[in-house]
C-alpha cells in the first residue's frame, strides 16, 4: 500500500535472507537493497565449519557498505535496515543471524515455533516483566527497533546461532509486515496446509493485505529436504530487484565512510550510556577559568561605573523583552502546527459494535479530548476476526483521511467475506505507515526444542 518498497528479500539453494529498511528514515530503500546484494553473494554450495563467522563478516561488510554510502550521498544519513538471514552449513545445520524486528520461524510437526527475538523497545519491556505482551500490542512506541544495520550510531550487534535442521522442516523469514497485520494461528494454518512455498508466500502476503496491509510485507519460505534437489538460481525481491542501481553505492572500499561522531559511528563500538559533561577548568577554590571574561568598564569621573551598569541593565532589559516576545510568537506558531497536525490525523475504532471513523488524536489533554467522531459506518465489528477487532479496540491510527478510508475499504472488504456487510465510507489511496504491533506472547520467545545454539 506504500509509495516505495524498503523491504528486500532473497532465496536461493542455500541462503534465505529477509532486509527491512528503516522507515521514517532517509534511504530504508536503499539501505536492504546495498545488504541483499552484498550477501546474496553467500548463495552457493554450503560453507565450511566457519559458516557462521563467514555469515556474520559478511554482513559487517554490508554494514560497512552502507555507512560508505553515506559518505558517498550525505542526505542518505540515518539509513539503516534489519538483517535476518539463513545460511546453510555443513552437518544438517544453517546458520542464523539476526538484528531488528523481523522475524524467523520454523514448523516442525506442524508446530509454527519463532527461532529469533525482536530488537524493539517494547519487547525489552516485556522481557522486562515491566508491561504484559497484551499492554505492547497498544504501547505507543512498539515501533521503536532497538538494534539495526547501518548508519545509527554503533557497530551490529547480531544475534548468532547454528540451528538444527530436519528433513520436513519449513523455514519461514518475514518483515514486520506480516506479522504486524497477520494473525499468528492464520499464518501458521497457511504454512502447516499449503504445501507449495510460493503458493504459501501469496497466501500470506494476502493475509497481510487482508488485515490492512498499510506496511511493506515480504515473505520467504524455504523447505529442508532429502537428497540431491534440483532448485532454480536464487531469486530477489523488493526494492534490491526494483532499484539494482542502489547496489554499487559504497561498493568502493576507498570511500570513506563520515566521520562526523555526532552524526555516524559506522567504524567502531560508541558506548550508549550517558556521557559527563564537559568540565571547565578552574582554580584551586574551584572557580571557572575564563580569564579572557571582560571586566565592568571604571573611569576616573565620578559616577561613570554606575552610568556603564545602568546602561547594561537597560540593553538586558531591553533584549529580555524581545526574547519574550520570541517566545510568544513561537508558542502562537508552534500551536498553530500542533493544532493543524492534529487535525489531519484519524484513526479507526470500535464504536459501539460499529467501526467509526475518528478525526484527531485518541488521546486527552487533561480534560481535552483531542478527537472527535468523524463517521460511523454500518460494518458490525463482531463480523471481523478476533485479530482486526482486537486492532479496532486499541484503534487504528491513520496520518490522513486517504489512509483511514483505506483502513476501512480493507476491513469492509473482510467483513464482506464473512457476512457481506458494506461500509459508507468512500474508498482512496495512498495510505502512510501505521506501526505494526508487536508480537504476542505465544510468539515472542524462540523455542529451545529445535535450537542447538553456539557462538
Amino acid at each position: 500500500m506504500r509509495k516505495n518498497n524498503q523491504d528486500s528479500g532473497y532465496a536461493g539453494p542455500n541462503f534465505l535472507l529477509i532486509a527491512d529498511g528503516m522507515g521514517g528514515h532517509a534511504g530504508g530503500d536503499v539501505a536492504s537493497a546495498i545488504t541483499v546484494s552484498r550477501l546474496a553473494e553467500l548463495d552457493r554450495e554450503p560453507a565450511g565449519d566457519d559458516a557462521l563467522e563467514l555469515l556474520r563478516t559478511s554482513i559487517l561488510d554490508a554494514n560497512d557498505r552502507i555507512c560508505r554510502g553515506v559518505g558517498e550521498q550525505p542526505e542518505l544519513a540515518g539509513m539503516g535496515t534489519t538483517v535476518t538471514a539463513v545460511l546453510r552449513a555443513p552437518g544438517n545445520r544453517f546458520a542464523l543471524a539476526h538484528i531488528g524486528d523481523s522475524r524467523g520461524y520454523v514448523l516442525r510437526d506442524d508446530k509454527l515455533q519463532p527461532i529469533t527475538h525482536d530488537h524493539t523497545f517494547v519487547q525489552m519491556l516485556v522481557d522486562e516483566g515491566r508491561i504484559t505482551a497484551e499492554e505492547a500490542e497498544t504501547h505507543p512506541q512498539r515501533s521503536v527497533v532497538m538494534k539495526v544495520l547501518g548508519d545509527v550510531g554503533a557497530s551490529p550487534d547480531l544475534d548468532l546461532s547454528l540451528r538444527e535442521a530436519q528433513v520436513g522442516d519449513r523455514w519461514m523469514l518475514c518483515s514486520d509486515g506480516l506479522t504486524g497485520f497477520a494473525d499468528f494461528d492464520d499464518i501458521s494454518r497457511v504454512l502447516t496446509e499449503v504445501a507449495d512455498p510460493d503458493e504459501a508466500c501469496r497466501q500470506l502476503i494476502d493475509l497481510a493485505l487482508a488485515g490492512g496491509g498499510a506496511d511493506n510485507v515480504t515473505v520467504v519460505v524455504g523447505d529442508v529436504l532429502e537428497g540431491e534437489v534440483e532448485t532454480t538460481a536464487g531469486v530477489s525481491v523488493g526494492s534490491v530487484h526494483l532499484n539494482p542501481r542502489y547496489a554499487a553505492i559504497g561498493a568502493n572500499p576507498e570511500t570513506e565512510a563520515p566521520t562526523d561522531t555526532e552524526a555516524s559511528y559506522c567504524d567502531g563500538d560508541i558506548p550508549t550510556d550517558t556521557v559527563p559533561l564537559q568540565a571547565v577548568p578552574g582554580d584551586e577554590d574551584g572557580k571557572t577559568g575564563h580569564e579572557d571574561t571582560k571586566p565592568l568598564r571604571t573611569g576616573s569621573g565620578e559616577g561613570e561605573e554606575d552610568d556603564d551598569l545602568g546602561e547594561e541593565v537597560g540593553k538586558r532589559s531591553f533584549l529580555g523583552w524581545i526574547i519574550t516576545g520570541l517566545v510568544i510568537i513561537a508558542l502562537i506558531v508552534g500551536g498553530f502546527f500542533a493544532y493543524n497536525y492534529v487535525s489531519n490525523q484519524y484513526y479507526v475504532a470500535d464504536d459501539d459494535g460499529k467501526v467509526s471513523l475518528y478525526r484527531g488524536l485518541d488521546t486527552t489533554l487533561g480534560p481535552i479530548e483531542l478527537s472527535r467522531l468523524e463517521d460511523t459506518t454500518d460494518i458490525e465489528v463482531g463480523s471481523l476476526n478476533s485479530y482486526s477487532q482486537d486492532r479496532l479496540r486499541g484503534s487504528i491510527p491513520a496520518g490522513s483521511r486517504d489512509e483511514a478510508d483505506r483502513i476501512i475499504d480493507n476491513l469492509r472488504k473482510e467483513a464482506e467475506r464473512s457476512t457481506g456487510v458494506t461500509g459508507n465510507v468512500e474508498d482512496s489511496t495512498s495510505p502512510t505507515d501505521p506501526a505494526p504491533s508487536p508480537p504476542n506472547s505465544s510468539s515472542a520467545d524462540p523455542s529451545d526444542a529445535i535450537t542447538r545454539e553456539s557462538q
